[in-house]
């Protein structure tokens, strides 16, 4: 009887002590489970909190390239901001241009043609904000003798947001035409408006793979605010140079005032010239 007894409470104290094991185990996979989920909770929060918030960034009301380049110009000139972004070549309000007196000009090759028209490109080529809308790429758009286009003329034509876009005066900067006869103006694989500019201020007239240090920051920044607010993917290599640059060059005072008074005309800032730090803040453009 005595054995009987034995062996059942040997039983009973395997049982409980399997149970109380069971429990234990269960209760720390349960407490790695909820600590994961917590921590990953915690990381999205922290993650969006960190996130740039969009209500900095206010559409432009300017719709018209036309009333946009007009309106650059005079805060260019009342600024007194009157010199080429890339070469700093002097300009004046006939919108005359002088390559003979750019700042960056090494060889200080004279210019048969001393006076060049001054053109407002965008610092974020057409093609880089435009590229990948329909509009662009398609036949979409029919001219009165039936035949079809696309492109610049009929995105202009039939799309509010490349309008908004093309006349954005953040991504405007002052340059001149330096083509002759059939000469191109611009190659689609550069990736700023202006860089034929450099035909005056390099040795050889070679147009550099990269602007020079003094406009770096700017185009970084016209890129940023152009990408964020239109939602304009930045290809990767492009996007950590641009980071790069816009930190080793800061937003000077000139770039201020230039923001301020394109804020009265089209009712928006680039928030990046404000707040550099807010690059931090965008994981990916």
């Amino acid at each position: 009887m005595s054995l009987w007894i034995l062996i059942s409470l040997v039983t009973q104290q395997r049982y409980i002590f399997f149970n109380f094991v069971c429990y234990n185990f269960n209760m720390y996979i349960l407490n790695i489970i909820i600590f994961s989920f917590t921590f990953f909770i915690s990381i999205v929060i922290s993650a969006q909190s960190q996130e740039l918030d969009r209500s900095m960034f206010k559409r432009s009301s300017m719709v018209s390239l036309e009333i946009a380049k007009k309106e650059i110009k005079q805060i260019y000139l009342d600024s007194g901001q009157t010199k080429t972004l890339h070469c700093g070549c002097f300009f004046d309000k006939q919108k005359q241009v002088y390559p003979n007196s750019c700042d960056s000009s090494p060889s200080r090759l004279r210019i048969k043609e001393e006076r060049k028209i001054l053109k407002w490109v965008h610092a974020m080529p057409l093609f880089a904000f435009a590229g990948s809308m329909n509009c662009w790429n398609e036949l979409i758009c029919t001219k009165s003798d039936g035949s079809m286009f696309k492109g610049e003329n009929c995105c202009g034509t039939i799309s509010p947001k490349f309008k908004s876009m093309e006349s954005d005066m953040h991504n405007l900067i002052p340059s001149f035409d330096w083509t002759t006869g059939t000469e191109k103006s611009f190659v689609e694989t550069d990736s700023f408006g202006g860089m034929e500019e450099y035909k005056v201020c390099t040795n050889g007239g070679v147009i550099p793979k990269d602007p020079t240090a003094k406009a770096r920051g700017n185009l970084a920044r016209a890129y940023f605010y152009m990408s964020f607010l239109y939602k304009i993917k930045i290809q990767n290599p492009l996007e950590e140079k641009l980071r790069m640059w816009h930190f080793e060059d800061p937003p000077d005072k000139m770039e201020e005032i230039r923001n301020s008074l394109i804020e009265q005309v089209q009712g928006n800032r680039n928030p990046f010239i404000d707040h550099p730090e807010a690059v931090e803040r965008v994981r990916d453009f």
